[in-house]
């Protein structure tokens, strides 16, 4: 999943040097990541769409799991540009049937629905925060760790029903484990969203940097507060089983802006 690329660099006709992105770490399929590094004073864009580029150049890009398999890249400095074409590896998905979740989190009534619309403004004002990119972290070019040791119960993209009804798509890895198993941040980050929701049950949100987001969902304790900043490795909080879970359990999901992408590519083996 890791590799190292030299710069490559080309001469421009002012005879100022021009250098195509460097890649840090990259998996190319849906639900995969590119991380490079450009000139500080580049513009890139992924598709046509803005890419946002950290002080020193930073790049993150990620890949929707329904995500073309044709990716353009452009890296502009000045009046030169360079374009890459990032190929995505195909990946198919299985469907996984959960039983004995709360029904009302399966066809909440009217005052969930409102609860449930409350929650998600809530979620996405702190992905656009992170997004925003006011002050920058760094912690998705760190080799992250997995934020707990347990067997894996569900995997990213694979199409859910939840008692017999079916419902939208994974959005991340879950990794089962006994009630107040501790919970790690896998990279350093600052606390976005820190909730107790109906749906995911009580959620922490870390912002890596690079519009990159991380959620922890269905804890039993959640041990930080909006605004904190944590480092790769302290505890955020516990395993457990509230909002809509059939058991203790930890939802790990990633985002990149509104992206959701699979967090277990993430974790260098």
């Amino acid at each position: 999943m890791m590799r190292m690329m030299a710069v490559a660099t080309f001469v421009l006709a002012s005879g100022s040097v021009f250098a195509a992105p460097q890649v840090v770490k990259q998996d190319l399929q849906p639900g995969g990541f590119y991380v490079a590094r450009v000139a500080p004073e580049s513009t890139v864009t992924l598709g046509g769409d803005a890419v946002v580029v950290g002080p020193k150049g930073e790049v993150v890009i990620a890949f929707d799991r329904n995500a073309p398999r044709k990716q353009v890249l452009k890296v502009c400095s000045g009046s030169s540009c360079d374009e890459t074409v990032l190929t995505l590896k195909p990946r198919t998905y299985k469907t996984q049937n959960v039983t004995k979740v709360p029904q009302g989190t399966v066809t909440p009534d009217p005052a969930q629905e409102k609860r449930v619309a409350e929650d998600n403004a809530a979620t996405q004002a702190a992905r656009d925060k992170a997004a925003a990119g006011a002050r920058w972290r760094d912690g998705f070019v760190q080799e992250w760790r997995l934020p707990i040791t347990a067997p894996t119960s569900g995997v990213f993209g694979s199409r859910r029903t939840y008692n017999g009804q079916e419902r939208s798509w994974h959005k991340g890895h879950d990794l089962a484990a006994k009630t107040g198993t501790t919970i790690k941040a896998p990279a350093d980050g600052i606390v976005r969203l820190a909730r107790d929701t109906f749906m995911s049950g009580n959620l922490v949100m870390l912002d890596h940097g690079g519009a990159v987001t991380s959620v922890y969902a269905h804890m039993d304790r959640m041990d930080v507060k909006v605004g904190d900043e944590v480092k790769a490795g302290d505890v955020i909080g516990t395993v457990g089983t509230t909002g809509r879970s059939s058991g203790p359990h930890l939802h790990w999901g990633m985002y990149w802006k509104n992206v959701a992408i699979d967090p277990i590519l993430w974790v260098h083996k």
